[in-house]
């Protein structure tokens, strides 16, 4: 069953202002089409590595999963096809006093450092592994494939007619203790379970 969830921020300027910078974003991806960009990468993982690199900021992990690491670290399952995208929009970016990190992995024991977890389409069959792994563990998980959501995954990127959305698994995120902004629901496609 699908379950949309309105809340009314904390801090609402705060609050204001993110809506606003994710709007910003949301609305380019709106309008982005295939060929639009030259770039190393496909355009279409130009634009999700925009996306991967703002889900942070609408994401509360628990206070002693921050406490023990200096930085924040946003994960890439091995071979990724970002090219240095994703490490070029967090570059000097922070997120609550932690420097972000962008690192490729390839084992389950290495997604034990990850805040954030990327499941690339042409790396799915040999994730399985690691995509258990983080399914125990505070990580917000972000795949493309069509089953991502009912695997456990938390965010499934969706290009559709040349338009970035995402579904949110708002179940599975609760479930590791991770706690997502209703701005960001607000902005998801769908969202399934609850609360988050």
């Amino acid at each position: 069953m699908t379950e949309r969830r309105r809340a009314t921020p904390r801090h609402p300027s705060a609050a204001r202002n993110r809506v606003r910078a994710w709007t910003l974003l949301f609305a380019i991806a709106l309008a982005w089409s295939p060929g639009g960009a030259a770039q190393d990468i496909a355009p279409e993982y130009q634009l999700k590595a925009a996306f991967i690199s703002k889900f942070p900021e609408f994401t509360e992990w628990p206070s002693a999963v921050l406490d023990r690491r200096d930085a924040l670290a946003i994960c890439v399952v091995k071979p990724s096809p970002l090219g240095t995208a994703l490490a070029e929009f967090t570059a000097g970016n922070a997120l609550r006093g932690r420097p972000v990190q962008v690192r490729e992995v390839g084992t389950a024991a290495a997604v034990d450092a990850c805040h954030v977890l990327f499941v690339p389409r042409q790396s799915e069959a040999g994730a399985k592994p690691l995509l258990a792994r983080a399914r125990t563990l505070p990580i917000l998980t972000i795949g493309e494939s069509p089953a991502f959501l009912d695997e456990g995954g938390i965010v499934k990127l969706n290009l559709v007619s040349g338009r970035l959305r995402f579904e949110v698994n708002a179940g599975a995120a609760s479930r590791v203790g991770l706690k997502l902004s209703s701005q960001l629901l607000r902005l998801a496609l769908d969202v399934r379970g609850g609360p988050s």
